[in-house]
């Protein structure tokens, strides 16, 4: 990839996330331009190595539709067994349950479904994946090694992240959440990976979106 092709790409993501954080609030637009100028340099910084140690095929634009059908229902699965998980949690422990219910009620659909995912995608895969198989390659030439540690660490930082998410101090639900997040990021890693960035955060929204509208009909349950 020429220098010109990876500038491009990187404004490209640079712009779209600062829309993404941006359009939601136009009070303040001091947040989405310093999130677009981090994101410029880090994804400039991340595309060399990647396309070292993950040197994706050409593929037609019928490969690419096809991939992303996969994506989204992968993500829909994903989607559904992270509802499961977190309904199992919520009946285990009444303070759960109404964290849970606060917690998304907070949220708007806009940044579940959009700008969410595709900021923890661009952040987690793209670029902390990108830069852990760099560090990586510093230790050894195995492509498999590489492969593993990128995904592995990226995944465990995705699901210790989301511990901090939610505000219960509760070990249930911190480990619940840690190790179910961590699978989901270990999934959509290997989605990134295998088939790019745009998949996995098809992928990702596909998650969010069969959450948001699956969860009222599961969690009417217990209310």
């Amino acid at each position: 990839m020429s220098g010109a092709n990876r500038l491009f790409i990187a404004a490209a993501t640079a712009a779209a996330v600062s829309l993404l954080l941006y359009l939601p609030d136009r009070e303040d637009g001091s947040g989405a331009t310093l999130g677009g100028l981090l994101v410029l340099g880090g994804v400039v910084l991340v595309l060399v190595p990647l396309a070292r140690y993950r040197p994706l095929p050409k593929r037609s634009l019928r490969e690419h539709g096809q991939l992303i059908l996969q994506a989204l229902a992968l993500g829909a699965g994903l989607g559904i067994a992270n509802l499961l998980v977190n309904y199992g949690l919520a009946i285990s422990r009444s303070a759960i349950h109404e964290q849970m219910i606060s917690r998304w009620a907070q949220f708007s659909t806009w940044s579940v479904v959009i700008s969410g995912p595709i900021i923890e995608e661009v952040s987690y895969r793209l670029i902390l994946l990108g830069a852990l198989a760099w560090l990586a390659a510093r230790f050894t030439n195995s492509q498999r090694t590489i492969t593993r540690v990128a995904l592995g660490v990226s995944s465990a930082l995705f699901g210790v992240a989301h511990i901090f998410y939610g505000g219960v101090d509760d070990p249930v639900y911190m480990v619940g959440m840690a190790v179910k997040s961590a699978a989901g990021g270990l999934l959509l890693g290997w989605i990134f990976w295998r088939w790019g960035l745009v998949c996995s955060i098809a992928s990702h929204c596909a998650a969010n979106g069969m959450h948001l509208l699956l969860m009222p009909a599961l969690f009417q349950l217990n209310v």
